[in-house]
């Protein structure tokens, strides 16, 4: 899209060297004639002074000497004029092309950002008297990061083209689309623009992508998120709403994206709150603050602890109330925090579980779960293989979770770490499973060990004839594949009876312990029976279970 046209910000050469210029050709093209015309008039007037005869044939010499001067300079001068003009032009297009060139995306053909900060100065300079209002659209590819990643710089190259097609298909003609960042894309809507006409866009917008792209030889869908502003008395200025509507944005992303958000005043105050939890986490990060909890995982039977999973936590002192990891964690997914602090984890984690182990507790599984983020590092499997080194937990023992999210795209890359775990002997399991937006493919292409239900289909276990039926798919198409069953979420006894009975594997919830510091989980493997790797106990559950949380809880 071309930018339109604007005066006030004419090519340097239009403004002031070509006026110059011009003024000086001008010059150098009269002067000459204008010369021999006084040199002509001077050499007549010298020969009517000393009388000279009408005939004399020098004062005819003179003139015709002139004549012929002037008429041959002014040809040279037009000449000249003729080829300064092209020069002049060609330096003007030369000017304008890289004027044009700074100001779109050479991938796509949009605008970028300043040519889109030219296009809504000269909007928003429009308003005011009953004018129509500015809107801002922006559009963000959901987990366009991974395609760069797995797939590399031309396939992500590929799909931005893909997407910008998709976006101008539904942008209007009056409308302004620019590409301002790698995955970024801003619609600018000039005119009346209320809730139920964006609405529509957005939209429009979010079904223009549902069908797959190809790009190579892989079929992929990819998913927009996308944040909205609109000008009002007290948001004018360009930079005010390009922030508002990336506000609105990362409200969009924070739901799991694919959707759409506008903005509202509230978002600036949950921007603050975001920033002071920003400079929280970072000098936590940097002091080495953050803490380690542990919460069993039980048998199928509820009573014996057959694994741990460590879970990061966030003691702030001078805090009655710590932050909740739903709050923290994904400030720290979004600025790269997770990555050292996941590392810290991990070591923390096993560390103490060796402790554990060398106390008799030998079949003791640790796991850790591993970010999107922690996972896509060039570098991850090496991590984990220098924390194995550093403190001698056995790789056997670990257990690494991921999120479905994480196996959407099963890239090269993503295989080959996958099978670098498991070649060193680490155990993979699934967790949350059944809410991503995932197929099933993943279960044969992955080397996968564990299941784990998410709680969404233990809450309402013991009431919904549904989630009961959804729980026992779960564990039969997990032992169909050789894989175990963990259900998470388990908080009443009714639940874990149901689970037992449908043949689940683990067990691990409130009803059994909270997360823990260290020193109580040690009290509960001396409470619950250390696993040493033998066979389990038997027994009917409800046996045992209530004995169990008796002394517990």
């Amino acid at each position: 899209m071309s930018l339109p046209p604007d005066t006030g910000h004419r090519p340097a050469l239009n403004r002031t060297l070509k006026p110059m210029l011009l003024g000086m050709s001008a010059a150098l093209v009269l002067l000459p004639p204008v010369l021999w015309l006084c040199f002509a008039w001077w050499t007549s007037q010298a020969a009517g002074s000393t009388a000279a005869p009408a005939n004399d044939p020098t004062t005819g010499l003179w003139a015709r000497t002139a004549l012929v001067a002037m008429v041959s300079t002014g040809l040279a001068a037009a000449l000249w004029w003729f080829k300064f003009r092209v020069l002049l032009q060609a330096l003007l297009d030369a000017e304008v092309q890289v004027l044009t060139q700074g100001r779109h995306d050479p991938l796509t053909g949009l605008l970028n950002r300043q040519g889109l900060h030219l296009t809504l100065q000269r909007a928003l300079r429009t308003r005011g008297g009953g004018a129509p209002t500015v809107s801002v659209v922006m559009v963000d590819l959901d987990r366009f990061h991974l395609i760069n990643d797995s797939m590399g710089q031309p396939a992500g190259d590929e799909v931005l083209r893909i997407a910008a097609e998709r976006i101008r298909a539904v942008v209007h003609g009056q409308d302004v689309l620019a590409r301002v960042s790698a995955d970024r894309f801003v619609i600018v809507i000039r005119g009346a623009t209320g809730a139920r006409a964006l609405d529509t866009m957005t939209r429009n917008l979010l079904r223009t992508f549902e069908p797959a792209c190809r790009v190579g030889s892989r079929d992929m869908v990819l998913t927009p998120s996308i944040g909205s502003a609109t000008t009002t008395a007290a948001l004018r200025a360009f930079d005010e709403l390009m922030k508002c509507a990336e506000l609105a944005l990362r409200a969009a992303k924070a739901h799991g994206g694919g959707g759409w958000r506008h903005f509202e005043a509230s978002l600036l105050e949950q921007h603050d709150l975001w920033l002071d939890l920003e400079h929280r986490l970072r000098r936590t990060a940097h002091s080495g603050g953050f803490a380690v909890a542990f919460q069993p995982i039980m048998d199928s039977r509820g009573v014996q602890i057959v694994a741990v999973e460590a879970l990061l936590r966030w003691p702030e002192p001078g805090r009655a109330q710590q932050v909740s990891p739903a709050q923290f964690v994904p400030i720290l997914e979004q600025t790269g925090l997770i990555v050292p602090v996941g590392r810290w984890i991990m070591q923390e984690a096993c560390r103490q579980g060796l402790r554990w182990l060398s106390q008799g507790a030998h079949g003791l599984v640790l796991s850790v779960n591993v970010s999107p983020r922690q996972f896509a590092d060039a570098n991850f499997a090496r991590v984990v293989a220098e924390v194995l080194a550093e403190t001698g937990f056995p790789a056997s023992r670990l257990q690494i979770e991921v999120t479905e999210g994480l196996l959407l795209d099963p890239s090269e890359d993503t295989m080959r770490k996958l099978n670098q775990l498991v070649r060193s002997g680490v155990q993979l399991a699934v967790d949350d499973f059944g809410i991503g937006q995932s197929s099933l493919a993943y279960l044969k292409n992955f080397p996968l060990h564990t299941l784990k239900i998410d709680r969404m289909f233990v809450r309402d276990l013991a009431e919904q004839p549904r989630d009961a039926a959804i729980a026992r798919a779960i564990i039969e198409l997990g032992h169909s594949l050789g894989l175990k069953v963990t259900a998470e979420g388990v908080e009443t006894a009714a639940q874990a009876e149901i689970l037992h009975r449908l043949g689940c594997d683990c067990l691990q919830g409130f009803l059994f312990s909270k997360p823990v510091s260290a020193v109580e989980f040690k009290k509960l493997l001396k409470l619950r029976g250390s696993p040493t790797g033998g066979d389990k106990p038997h027994g009917r559950w409800s046996d045992t279970m209530a004995g169990i949380l008796d002394s517990v809880h």
